[in-house]
């Protein structure tokens, strides 16, 4: 028996050889588990879609949320930061950021999907950041890469080159640490902080709600909550709901992969025609029916789990399970 099993595979590889059944000069051998992205100048690009659909500013989206409606994209920008490669052997390398890319600071990017026309005209004075952006742009020591993991919102804080810790969720808008964090229409004033993630929506027919009032569009922001100033940490504000969280891909290549922010996915169990909470779509308040299957479906807890637990805003699990972010080859 033993020899049986040792001479049986190179009997069917001669055979697969003779037959034509071989692999050809125009295919690659499956890759093995040691097979991985060797570092260096590294871009990781990102996408919003709506299903297989392209998201850009004023796209008509279709079969958005239960009602399956259709949509226009008033907005779509997302920060992102800690993006790191993760090694063959499981430890997470973090990318060192662009810093003169204008839409990168210390370790934190923003990646602003719709950009140009879809911006509110005169709003703000100071609109540093014109057109779209989509990747994140830096470099990575030599390695053995076969993963990638990122966190979705503005940290507290991060270090500057000499050490220093740089607040940066809660800054004033007039006068920010770098330009990506003085856009105003992700200046979060209740909250003295940021909006995170801000995809808003226009739907056929607007917003409506029981007693006959509508809006045009139904919003997500995702920011932090619950904050109260604190003189003791950089920024001088702590969140009792912080709503961060990580997403985690164990097989990624950065020269064939992209990430993508699925509209569909994210509005899944939303009705975006209807609305009858404070807000017309969902500001990230935990007494907002309407943001309950959005956080979801992010991997958030929204509000704590029983009185006094303070896991509110917390991750729900490692970020290995994201049901709004997948990964996609990019076309040759």
């Amino acid at each position: 028996m033993k020899t049986f099993w040792m001479l049986a595979p190179a009997l069917c590889l001669s055979l697969a050889g003779c037959l034509g059944g071989g692999v050809s000069s125009s295919e690659s051998p499956a890759p093995t588990q040691n097979e991985g992205y060797g570092g260096g100048a590294t871009t990781v690009h990102f996408a919003l879609k709506s299903g297989n659909q392209p998201a850009t500013c004023g796209s008509k989206l279709s079969n958005i949320g239960s009602s399956h409606a259709n949509a226009q994209l008033t907005e779509g920008m997302m920060y992102v930061h800690d993006v790191a490669l993760i090694t063959d052997q499981g430890q997470e390398v973090p990318l060192q950021l662009d810093q003169a890319n204008k839409w990168q600071f210390l370790n934190l990017a923003l990646l602003d999907f719709a950009g140009g026309s879809c911006k509110q005209p005169n709003v703000d004075d100071n609109q540093p950041l014109d057109g779209s952006n989509s990747d994140v742009v830096g470099t990575a020591p030599a390695g053995n890469y076969t993963g990638l993991s990122f966190k979705v919102g503005v940290p507290i804080s991060a270090k500057n080159a000499q050490g220093k810790e740089v607040g940066l969720n809660h800054q004033p808008a007039h006068s920010p640490p770098h330009p990506i964090l003085g856009v105003y229409w992700l200046m979060w004033e209740w909250q003295s902080g940021h909006r995170f993630m801000r995809v808003d929506l226009a739907p056929d027919g607007g917003v409506k709600r029981q007693d006959g009032s509508g809006d045009p569009k139904w919003s997500f922001h995702l920011g932090s909550t619950d904050c109260k100033p604190d003189r003791n940490i950089a920024g001088g504000y702590r969140c009792g709901k912080p709503n961060r969280f990580k997403v985690m891909f164990d097989r990624f290549d950065p020269k064939s992969d992209r990430v993508v922010l699925d509209v569909q996915a994210l509005f899944a169990g939303n009705d975006i025609t209807r609305d009858d909470s404070a807000d017309f779509g969902c500001k990230s308040n935990v007494t907002d029916a309407e943001c309950q299957p959005i956080f979801d479906r992010l991997g958030l807890r929204l509000n704590e789990s029983q009185p006094g637990a303070n896991d509110g805003g917390q991750p729900l699990d490692d970020g290995r399970h994201s049901r709004v972010f997948r990964l996609e080859k990019i076309a040759s």
